[in-house]
């Protein structure tokens, strides 16, 4: 399989580390920053930051014909390109969208494995409940160059020198894989959880990790449903028992025969009729 373009990155900052023995405090920056939305689209930005002075002195080196900005240009993944200067550093900025994050393929120093391609995609899906919604989020970011493939560069090729620079000192190349979920982070492999629902990762040379979140999405409107549906429930049940305790109480006061109307009778009956006495 053809090698992620990082790979040309490693190159030329091998030559910018052999040419200027650059220091433990003088790393290389790469910032992977993927944004994922409810629906699976978003973007995904790689960041390679140089020291400027590096660059400079570089570009006095290397031959008129070539150009090491244009190279450090072209080791960019494919994408919109943007560079800028920030704190001693130049920025090689690479920005890609993406429709469904199940296509995208993962961060590799040498893009090659042995295993299938599934190993290559990131992957999300979600589960719907009555209540809420839950995201889960998996992928892998290789920071090793395969061995095979060392052995196959041979022990004076580039890859080897990589590999051995590297091992050596750590800290000249610092990788931070960062990941801004759509939803509330409940549970994260990560080493930070940022604001935003951010979860970060930090990387250096030969590490492999896989990446996990899982997040929660509350559904407010099934709840503000519940209670209303629970408000009309409870005014029904108040309506039919004002309608009860109503009629009960029409029954209990409804007014008997008064005794004065009884006596009123007997007075119109014959035997106490007045003409008699």
């Amino acid at each position: 399989m053809g090698r992620l373009k990082f790979l040309k990155a490693l190159i030329i900052f091998l030559f910018l580390s052999t040419t200027f023995f650059l220091t433990s405090c003088d790393e290389t920056l790469v910032d992977v920053y993927t944004q994922i939305n409810s629906n699976y689209s978003g973007t995904r930005t790689v960041d390679l930051a140089v020291k400027t002075q590096y660059l400079q002195k570089g570009e006095v080196i290397l031959n008129q014909n070539e150009s090491l900005n244009d190279k450090l240009l072209e080791s960019l993944p494919s994408g919109k390109i943007e560079t800028s200067e920030k704190d001693q550093y130049t920025h090689y900025k690479s920005t890609i969208e993406f429709n469904d994050i199940n296509f995208l393929q993962h961060i590799s120093i040498d893009n090659y494995s042995e295993v299938p391609p599934e190993r290559f995609y990131a992957k999300m899906e979600k589960k719907d409940y009555f209540f809420h919604t839950d995201y889960f989020f998996y992928d892998y970011i290789d920071m090793k160059i395969d061995d095979s493939l060392i052995e196959a560069a041979g022990k004076n090729g580039d890859l080897s020198r990589i590999d051995s620079l590297f091992k050596a000192n750590k800290d000249l190349l610092k990788i931070t894989y960062q990941v801004k979920f759509p939803v509330k982070i409940v549970k994260t492999s990560a080493d930070i959880i940022g604001n935003n629902n951010i979860a970060i990762w930090n990387l250096k040379y030969g590490d492999q990790k896989i990446i996990t979140i899982e997040g929660k999405k509350i559904k407010f409107l099934s709840y503000f449903l519940l209670v209303l549906l629970g408000l009309i429930g409870l005014f029904v049940i108040f309506i039919i028992f004002a309608l009860i305790y109503s009629r009960r109480r029409r029954r209990i006061s409804k007014p008997k025969k008064p005794i004065y109307a009884y006596d009123n009778y007997f007075k119109k009956d014959g035997f106490f009729d007045q003409d008699d006495k």
